[in-house]
């Protein structure tokens, strides 16, 4: 969903430098930014532009008739640009949750970082719990407004692609992590 791709992207970032912190560095900082920029544009970003495409209502919280805007007959010229806008703010936030954490690691206030990723964090649980019917029902804007859109634990395509999406993204960032880590090890 729109709303939390952003947050979850700079959790992303954040997340990365801080497992990857050594005092009031970050270990192999510029090889962790470029694997973590790459995690980002390979696997992050292609995840929300499948559900961007795929489910377009549901990825814009049934605001507008996302399918119409974007990808009928009739859609706006304006489609492409918002999406390509959209795709450059949340790989912008994974920059920005990246270089906070590295701020306050430098500082020497690695809790910082920690509460401001809960914060983070946080939020998405707040806007998940504001939107939660429409993060659990999936359809059109017409299936939504008329309450037969199906709910999402239901929807076995979306649960498959979720699942590995999850897969994916849990695995890219351990490996991150972990080669970062035994890297510094043997150096």
């Amino acid at each position: 969903m729109i709303t939390i791709d952003g947050p979850i992207s700079f959790l992303a970032g954040g997340g990365l430098a801080l497992a990857c912190r050594e005092g009031k560095k970050i270990i192999d900082r510029d090889r962790l930014f470029y694997r973590g920029m790459t995690f980002q544009a390979t696997i992050l970003t292609p995840v929300i532009l499948f559900f961007m495409v795929r489910f377009p209502d549901w990825e814009w919280n049934y605001l507008f008739d996302a399918r119409a805007f974007f990808f009928d007959n009739t859609a706006s010229p304006w489609g492409f640009v918002i999406l390509a806008a959209a795709t450059a703010a949340i790989s912008g936030s994974f920059y920005l949750g990246f270089r906070a954490s590295e701020y306050f690691i430098a500082q020497g206030r690695p809790k910082t970082a920690l509460n401001m990723l809960g914060a983070v964090g946080a939020l998405v649980a707040v806007i998940m719990a504001i939107l939660h019917d429409q993060a659990l029902h999936l359809g059109t804007l017409a299936e939504y407004r008329a309450g037969t859109a199906t709910l999402l634990f239901l929807h076995v395509e979306f649960m498959v692609v979720q699942g590995v999406a999850g897969v994916l993204i849990a695995g890219a960032i351990a490996w991150i992590v972990r080669s970062t880590r035994r890297g510094a090890q043997v150096a």
